[in-house]
């Protein structure tokens, strides 16, 4: 964590310059106010400045080269996008894709995004040998936090069947990204488990209910599980 102090003739003036500078958004620091100032009012007394403390993280010189990045495979692929990127805090970037054409970039739940996030990672790690360790989040016009609460809704609807049923609710194949929000989700819901199953790219979740004749070997080994049309059609 960084710190730096700014001062302006207000503080409106004094985040302004701050943000310039330092070349950030306001949602991306933490803004204290040492001293609001003093006005010279009718021209009587001394006027002193507003005093600022800036809390930001380290922001990496290569935001611009990732921008570039995917603007450069948009454009090979055809696509007429805005690209902005942002450092959410040391270890992860996030870019966002803003286009008519999100559909196209998306794909079937997301596959063709998270192919396009693997593709910019690989390039990524092979251009900046400093960035190996940074997770870089792909998004189109917000598709991801979206999709997040879809899933989410998911997972408490197939524990609520696993539940009432006592059955094992199978769900879609997903990727291990959208396997651990279903995992998490579910986490602190003492009356089911869930496991990953499957190999890729068929893996998916399974809910199980911890009631008697929920989950055991039995059901998992056989494959006697119960899946909903409404699941199935997700």
């Amino acid at each position: 964590m960084l710190v730096k102090e700014f001062s302006g003739k207000s503080e409106k003036e004094a985040i302004s310059k701050a943000l310039e500078e330092l070349n950030l958004t306001e949602d991306q620091v933490r803004i204290e106010v040492i001293d609001k100032g003093k006005r010279n009012l009718f021209g009587l007394g001394e006027e002193s400045p507003t005093i600022i403390r800036v809390y930001y993280e380290e922001i990496s010189t290569n935001l611009g080269e990732f921008q570039s990045i995917v603007s450069n495979i948009l454009k090979y692929i055809g696509v007429d996008a805005e690209v902005t990127a942002k450092e959410e805090s040391e270890k992860r970037i996030y870019i966002n894709i803003s286009t008519e054409d999100s559909g196209v970039l998306i794909g079937k739940k997301g596959a063709t995004l998270e192919a396009l996030q693997f593709i910019i990672s690989l390039i990524a790690s092979k251009k900046f040998s400093d960035d190996n360790e940074r997770h870089i989040i792909l998004d189109v016009d917000g598709y991801r936090e979206r999709r997040e609460e879809t899933l989410k809704h998911i997972a408490r609807q197939a524990a609520q069947q696993a539940k009432k049923t006592r059955r094992v609710v199978a769900l879609d194949p997903m990727s291990p990204y959208e396997r651990r929000i279903i995992h998490l989700e579910l986490q602190n819901d003492q009356d089911v488990e869930t496991k990953s199953d499957g190999d890729p790219p068929y893996r998916s979740v399974k809910v199980y209910s911890k009631r008697k004749g929920g989950y055991n070997k039995r059901y998992n080994d056989r494959g006697r599980y119960h899946k909903s049309s409404y699941y199935k059609n997700r």
